[in-house]
């Protein structure tokens, strides 16, 4: 069976996972409602966006959902559940499931890094441009000039010093 995701959003009562998709075999759109029973304020979003993922009865379909995205739509039902609107809840899952370009992410622990990692490849797959894509170039070179001069360092400007082994 082979379907082709459109959309994939949340109905909040009571809460559910509804992704919009084609049927490729029978060339129709279907509306795919997954209920989420167990799903409580204090609920791990991360791990039940990947139980979603891994269950049989979802797998095909949830297959070309990113986990990210499945997150977003779980932390927007955990707001409303935490007893935010829709728009604070929305703003909410934004900004958790975004990279903060100012935080260093050497000193975030091990599970936050993994998390911003995923967001990452995530936003780099969206963007990257493939070969087949209208705007795909190959074997471009960009020349970004000399806008920060190269630093000289004291400990590679001297080859005097190398050590024999």
């Amino acid at each position: 069976e082979m379907y082709s995701v459109k959309k994939c959003g949340v109905k909040l009562k009571p809460p559910t996972l509804v992704v919009t998709y084609e049927d490729e075999s029978l060339h129709r759109m279907r509306c795919r409602k997954m209920p989420l029973r167990n799903f409580k304020a204090n609920s791990n979003v991360s791990r039940t966006a990947e139980e979603m993922k891994k269950n049989a009865r979802h797998q095909m379909l949830l297959k070309d959902v990113s986990q990210i995205q499945i997150e977003k739509m779980l932390h927007i039902v955990q707001g409303t559940l935490n007893g935010l609107t829709i728009d604070e809840a929305v703003k909410k899952a934004e900004k958790e499931m975004s990279v903060d370009p100012e935080v260093d992410l050497n000193k975030l622990d091990q599970s936050k890094v993994e998390k911003a990692k995923r967001i990452m490849d995530e936003a780099f797959e969206q963007n990257r441009v493939k070969p087949g894509d209208d705007d795909f170039q190959y074997d471009v070179e960009v020349d970004f000039g000399n806008e920060g001069a190269v630093e000289t360092s004291g400990w590679d400007s001297n080859s005097d010093d190398i050590d024999e082994f």
